[in-house]
């Protein structure tokens, strides 16, 4: 098990901006999951340890040099993590939204499984979509969505003949 000093826990940023360090991230990861999430295997456990990592790390504002050199995590397994954020368990969900609770993170929780989206463009479209009356709604269901998605069919249609 790994030991993580108790201090850590009680931090707090001098200000928002304050960011978080690599290492801190690292530690209490490690202390949730209960193993070092940096071994060297391709096992899921630790995979899905180092997607929220990396995804956590990221989303807290360290570049992906950053990430790279500190921890020698090539910068395309970081893309690839962050981008496939959605195939991650139950209980790596909780772990990303308990490690926020711990370090104090100003960033989103995960809320639930569903409502990951590996697309920044869908996350634009959703938000976008959930400002909507229930009259545009409807309008854009009818008049935009729906011929899209027919005209979308339809071309599959096509590509299968």
């Amino acid at each position: 098990m790994v030991q993580v000093h108790s201090s850590l826990f009680n931090f707090k940023p001098k200000n928002e901006k304050s960011l978080r360090t690599i290492q801190e991230i690292k530690i209490i990861l490690d202390h949730l999951y209960g193993f070092n999430i940096m071994k060297k295997t391709r096992l899921r456990k630790y995979a899905f340890a180092r997607k929220i990592f990396t995804t956590l790390a990221s989303n807290h504002g360290h570049t992906n040099e950053a990430i790279t050199s500190t921890f020698k995590i090539p910068h395309d397994t970081i893309i690839y993590n962050h981008k496939t954020i959605d195939t991650i368990n139950k209980i790596d969900m909780v772990n990303y939204n308990r490690c926020i609770d711990k370090l104090d993170l100003k960033m989103k929780k995960i809320i639930s499984l569903n409502s990951l989206s590996a697309s920044p463009v869908a996350d634009e479209i959703h938000e976008k979509l959930k400002t909507l009356g229930r009259k545009d709604l409807m309008y854009f269901k009818s008049q935009v969505f729906e011929p899209f998605v027919s005209k979308l069919e339809f071309e599959d249609e096509i590509k299968n003949i």
